[in-house]
């Protein structure tokens, strides 16, 4: 058996057998490495898991049975070790075009550390337990919802190149003759080229090209600001934020762009388009985007 699927069968064991044992990360890896050692003449299965577990890491005659023991609260540093885990091993496999939020214990994107944390924080504030099932869905969702930043896309582009015609000898005479003209023309300096005949163009200073450097950089930062307040939109009315909030406030930065507006701006029409949003009952959004759900036949459902 190879160290992946006796890790996958771990897996399924924590969450379908009904009686699991809450074990350490020292114990997990013992009872990895007992799977990985023992022969089984049949597919190997949960029950076979917890075979294992209890000859690997037998329980005492004096403790209370597992399902009269009361489950401990994870511990915050428990959490962390799980999800830096389910991030290193879990996560390109579930949502392979999303950016990780965290490598090797650092941050690698904002906008999916802030999305995943607040995510799987309020799990744990609801008494969840934190596992690699919960984590996934977590995940799943999220994409799903469009609140992961994804690696950006390459495109191949395929140029053609234009090959070049020989000039027939009637072409070439004419292209000499219209060359001799321009060169003689009056004004025109014999000795220069024809290519030095044409005005060139001003040359930029560098200090307008460092303004310029600036101004990008400005209006980059400015625009991560409004992507981060779309992506971590709440509502602090009678009720919780919806997707169809989120893109009406999409809606708001994208006519922004198109109308080659500032990212000051945008950010401005983004936040006063909360304010607004924060007046609005649950359905309010829905009926912004899709107004015909409310004239139509099918009205009454909503």
């Amino acid at each position: 058996m190879f160290k992946q699927k006796a890790t996958e069968l771990f897996d399924r064991y924590m969450r379908e057998h009904s009686d699991p044992r809450d074990l350490s990360f020292r114990q997990i890896d013992a009872v990895i490495d007992a799977l990985l050692k023992t022969r089984f003449d049949h597919p190997a299965d949960i029950d076979d898991v917890a075979a294992v577990v209890e000859r690997v890491c037998p329980q005492e005659k004096n403790q209370m049975p597992q399902t009269q023991k009361p489950k401990q609260k994870q511990s915050i540093k428990e959490v962390a070790q799980i999800i830096e885990y389910f991030i290193a091993n879990y996560w390109a496999r579930l949502v392979p075009k999303a950016i990780v939020p965290t490598e090797n214990g650092n941050k690698r994107n904002a906008i999916n550390y802030l999305n995943f944390g607040t995510a799987v924080r309020e799990r744990f504030n609801e008494g969840k337990r934190i596992g690699h099932d919960v984590l996934g869905e977590i995940a799943l969702s999220l994409d799903a919802a469009g609140l992961l930043e994804h690696h950006p896309q390459v495109v191949e582009r395929i140029v053609e190149v234009e090959k070049k015609v020989p000039l027939t000898r009637r072409e070439e005479q004419k292209h000499s003759f219209n060359l001799n003209k321009l060169m003689n023309a009056p004004g025109v300096d014999a000795i220069k080229g024809i290519g030095e005949q044409v005005q060139r163009k001003p040359v930029v200073s560098e200090a307008e090209l460092a303004a310029q450097a600036t101004h990008d950089l400005r209006e980059n930062e400015v625009m991560g600001d409004v992507r981060s307040v779309i992506s971590g939109h709440t509502h602090s009315g009678s009720h919780s934020s919806t997707r169809y909030e989120r893109e009406i406030l999409q809606n708001v930065m994208t006519d922004g762009i198109r109308k080659n507006l500032s990212a000051e701006t945008i950010l401005t029409n983004v936040k006063a388009k909360q304010d607004v949003m924060s007046k609005w009952g649950p359905q309010q959004a829905l009926k912004e985007l899709r107004p015909e759900l409310f004239t139509g036949p099918k009205a009454a459902g909503y």
